[in-house]
């Protein structure tokens, strides 16, 4: 009879304004596969993306599941999958970090294969090109992920209870590669310096739970302003949710979700997000979610 194994796996926002690359916070929204290893593959997907996503080895599960072991473990003749997905696919919530952690583990169990989430984070970090969505996938919470000589290191702090993200999710797909374009390679030393002290301000913010700080601490000038030019709804819906009563707002990872942060008024800053988008003739959804303390379990 072939193995079985099983893995959840909470979507992420990344940057949360300032700390591109670097910052992610989990978020209580999950990914969930059962699979086995089977003579073809075949995958059974429900939930978001499942028109969007290619049902064949193609698949981004699928490839985290073979490519990462290639050269030093046998590969699987094949894998049935059965997903059931929550997160949303190219808008910003970390959905191909958490379809890469999902399938790197599921590979790892179905191998017979004990992995440390530090070597899972190794495998992934080729695939995803970065890993602030990663370290978030992998081990919950607010997390710092520190690049070094071409791996991660990861900094976990616990987000205080009492913070909600209200997320604006629009309709339309955004992929990540294009927004990438937008951001200046060379930022000028005044914007750097700027982020800087914004990803500092982040640091206290959460580890001292000072909600006075997280307007500044999500201010950004380093990969939102070119990529406003992508969404020019961005800016308008970062101020009315602050309006609103949110502690503070950004662009969600690439885009085009915008993440808010609000530790009360929740229904008026979700109302006052989807109005301001719906103003510049962008639908979508509005989703209030607690952050995932746990990472994904497997």
């Amino acid at each position: 009879m072939s193995k079985s194994a099983a893995v959840r796996v909470p979507a992420s926002s990344a940057n949360l304004g300032p700390g591109f690359d670097v910052l992610a916070l989990a978020l209580d929204l999950h990914l969930e596969v059962e699979a086995r290893e089977s003579p073809k593959t075949s995958i059974v997907w429900e939930g978001e993306g499942h028109d969007e996503v290619p049902l064949t080895r193609k698949n981004l599960l699928v490839r985290s599941a073979q490519e990462p072991f290639a050269g030093w473990s046998p590969p699987l003749d094949g894998l049935t999958l059965r997903v059931r997905n929550h997160i949303p696919i190219g808008r910003g919530l970390g959905s191909s970090a958490a379809a890469i952690v999902a399938g790197i583990t599921l590979g790892a169990k179905l191998r017979g294969l004990r992995v440390s989430a530090q070597r899972i984070l190794e495998l992934a970090f080729p695939l995803e090109g970065h890993g602030d969505n990663l370290a978030a996938a992998l081990f919950g919470g607010f997390c710092i992920a520190v690049t070094e000589n071409g791996g991660v290191r990861v900094h976990r702090l616990d987000w205080p209870s009492r913070w909600r993200a209200v997320l604006f999710v629009p309709d339309e797909v955004s992929p990540t590669h294009e927004a990438r374009r937008l951001v200046p390679r060379r930022p000028a030393r005044e914007d750097a310096v700027f982020n800087l002290g914004r990803v500092a301000e982040w640091v206290l913010a959460c580890s001292q739970r000072d909600r006075s700080l997280v307007r500044s601490a999500m201010d950004d000038r380093l990969h939102q302003p070119g990529r406003a030019r992508a969404y020019p709804y961005l800016d308008d819906v970062i101020a009315a949710a602050e309006q609103a009563g949110a502690l503070g707002a950004a662009l969600s990872g690439a885009g085009g979700s915008v993440i808010a942060i609000a530790d009360r008024n929740h229904d008026p800053v979700a109302q006052a997000m989807h109005k301001s988008a719906r103003s510049h003739g962008i639908d979508g959804k509005v989703v209030k979610l607690a952050a995932a303390a746990r990472g994904a379990i497997g």
